[in-house]
């Protein structure tokens, strides 16, 4: 199965320090790519999508 994350194209190309804004069912959620600090801050690992 080669099904592609939403919107994952855009996603990849965002670099470090920038953000984007995507709405699902009318909220709000800021996307940032994740340093090693904002894993190890927020604690729950992460899912690998490669």
């Amino acid at each position: 199965m080669n099904e592609k994350f939403p919107y994952e194209d855009e996603l990849l190309k965002l670099e470090e320090g920038q953000e984007e804004v995507l709405i699902i069912r009318g909220r709000a959620y800021l996307v940032a790519p994740a340093t090693e600090a904002d894993i190890e801050r927020i604690g729950k690992g992460y899912f690998c999508l490669d």
